[in-house]
């Protein structure tokens, strides 16, 4: 579709008016419908959709994120990569600001999961809950963490097993426990109804992890090689 406005709001977003942008795109839905507009979110780059979503969270809804597909959500969030923002919080935002509007969680976190730039979203939105999500896996409850840390296993057999047909680690929490609109809806969202992605997800950030910890040089082996620089009272971490 070609429509005036598209270029109007990547010169604006170009210009550094993400917010501007998306009052134009909400005039669009004024004078010609959301149908219309849904058609022009479809046109639009990624790199301005992103711009525009980055804005915004859950509790600051977008007519971008309430009109865009599936597809076209997953293309933004590949393009929100570049923005190399080490706490991903934008990226949170704008992930349960999408998955959790009213319609339909499920075709958003499929199309996620389908997608290496959507996986690897995924795992950079759970960047810090690694700890929370092998505790739930292992043990179906989120408060399971208050009485004991959770580990990294060696090997991942025991995702293999883990699917929710089977008596294997069945969830105790229930959705209504855990709808929060935030990372343990997501959570159980993958574990309970896209189990293939949700153990993706956790194959990934596992792998992350122990090469992660196989860095991590002993103090013994430190002080064998003559390394004064290492402290003896550092300690492996079992999520970094």
């Amino acid at each position: 579709m070609k429509h005036p406005i598209i270029a109007s709001v990547a010169r604006m977003i170009r210009d550094g008016d993400a917010r501007e942008a998306e009052t134009a795109l909400v005039a669009v839905a004024d004078k010609e419908g959301d149908l219309v507009l849904a058609q022009v979110i479809e046109a639009m780059p990624p790199r301005d959709l992103v711009a525009i979503l980055r804005e915004h969270d859950s509790s600051r809804s977008s007519v971008v994120g309430e009109l865009i597909t599936p597809e076209r959500f997953v293309a933004a969030v590949a393009m929100e990569a570049k923005y190399n923002d080490p706490k991903h919080d934008a990226l949170r935002g704008m992930i349960n600001m999408v998955i959790f509007r009213e319609d339909d969680p499920d075709s958003f976190i499929e199309a996620l999961g389908r997608s290496e730039a959507g996986l690897l979203a995924l795992v950079d939105y759970f960047s810090d809950r690694h700890e929370e999500l092998e505790s739930f896996f292992q043990h179906g409850t989120f408060s399971h963490l208050d009485e004991a840390p959770a580990e990294v296993p060696e090997d991942d057999r025991d995702l293999a097993d883990a699917e929710m047909g089977s008596s294997f680690r069945q969830p105790k929490d229930n959705l209504d426990e855990v709808q929060d609109r935030d990372w343990r809806e997501l959570a159980w969202r993958l574990r309970c109804e896209h189990y293939e992605t949700f153990a993706e997800l956790l194959r990934i950030m596992r792998a992350r992890a122990r090469r992660a910890a196989a860095s991590v040089t002993p103090p013994a082996a430190a002080a064998k090689s003559g390394d004064s620089g290492a402290d003896p009272d550092d300690k492996e971490e079992s999520f970094i």
